[in-house]
């Protein structure tokens, strides 16, 4: 009697280096499919009696209820489109999984090992991630809805694409450089949902230092300027003690340079009294005290955009260094407003 086949045929249409697969594999039990294929639920220990062999392919394998607690036998096989729907995966090991296009519903994963899995375009709703280990797998468009982490989800601080950047063609380069920022937002979109503000804090300001290198790389100068200043003067809008040091040093820059640069006058009722330093080696010390104190006084006020009046600036170069202090202090004040409103989601 001639042994039955599985003949079920998997399309990969779309996954590249895929193509379609169809199953020759003996039909298992008294079912038309293969123990991979069949509708079915099969044992665990059916399958680890019958293993995959080494660079066996099980695309379109039917994994639905199935109990897979901590085990091996499908790290490093090819799963595309493999549906693990109701399967319990506890502990198990996926490492290094060709996953494109897998679906994992309401999946028990908690604690198992997607280490340098290939996820393009999987989907996973309601799945308990928990203790999930995800470092070097590829994320780019993998759907991930409704699933549960928590601070033992263990993902790389840096997308493997970014990695990738280095080697990649000038076309693989841009698609890397949009797989790696598509990554780090879905991270802080699924750790915002799981109520972790930190690491929704960290990968926000991955995402933008990623952003800042890749315009440096592409000659986008300007842009990269303005994310180098924003990551310096408030951590790309997060840090208002970075707004306030900034500020400070502001202050005492300006306060340093008026004696400098033709001084500052105090206007009295009946004289006016001119502070300025044409060599601070042979300025005495009282009186550089005096003029570095009156100076860093009128250096806040002006910052403040005060103006009593009672102190003015001597000469062309005072003057404007003090209007433009006076522009980057309403700047900064306002971008101090600007990071408290925004700190509050971090």
């Amino acid at each position: 009697m001639t042994e039955q086949r599985c003949g079920h045929v998997t399309s990969s249409s779309g996954v590249d280096d895929a193509g379609a697969v169809c199953c020759w594999r003996p039909t298992w039990d008294d079912t038309d499919r293969c123990r991979w294929h069949t509708e079915t639920v099969v044992p665990a220990e059916e399958y680890e009696r019958n293993p995959p062999k080494p660079g066996e392919r099980l695309d379109g394998a039917n994994l639905e209820g199935a109990m897979l607690r901590e085990t091996s036998f499908l790290a490093g096989r090819s799963l595309v489109a493999a549906d693990f729907t109701d399967a319990v995966l506890d502990g198990a090991d996926l490492s290094g999984t060709d996953l494109r296009r897998a679906t994992f519903r309401d999946v028990d994963a908690h604690g198992a090992s997607f280490r340098n899995a290939n996820l393009h375009d999987a989907v996973f709703v309601f799945v308990d991630l928990r203790g999930a280990d995800f470092r070097g797998a590829r994320l780019y468009r993998a759907g991930l809805t409704d699933v549960r982490l928590n601070l033992e989800t263990a993902f790389d601080e840096r997308a493997v694409y970014e990695d990738e950047l280095a080697d990649a063609s000038n076309e693989d380069t841009t698609a890397s450089a949009d797989s790696a920022q598509w990554v780090y937002r879905e991270l802080q979109r699924l750790y915002d949902e799981n109520a972790f503000p930190e690491r929704v804090h960290t990968y926000y300001l991955r995402e933008m230092n990623f952003r800042r290198t890749r315009a440096w790389q592409v000659g986008d100068y300007l842009q990269a300027v303005k994310l180098a200043g924003s990551r310096w003067v408030m951590q790309y809008g997060t840090s208002p003690w970075r707004v306030v040091a900034t500020s400070l040093l502001l202050i005492a820059v300006c306060a340093g340079l008026y004696p400098l640069t033709g001084g500052i006058r105090e206007v009295g009722t009946d004289t006016a009294i001119t502070y300025a330093i044409d060599d601070p080696t042979e300025t005495p010390g009282p009186v550089l005290v005096r003029t570095l104190l009156k100076s860093l006084y009128f250096s806040v006020v002006t910052f403040a955009t005060l103006g009593y009046g009672d102190i003015q600036p001597v000469g062309g170069w005072a003057r404007a260094l003090a209007s433009v202090e006076t522009l980057l202090g309403s700047l900064l004040m306002a971008l101090l407003v600007f990071v408290l409103t925004q700190s509050v989601h971090y």
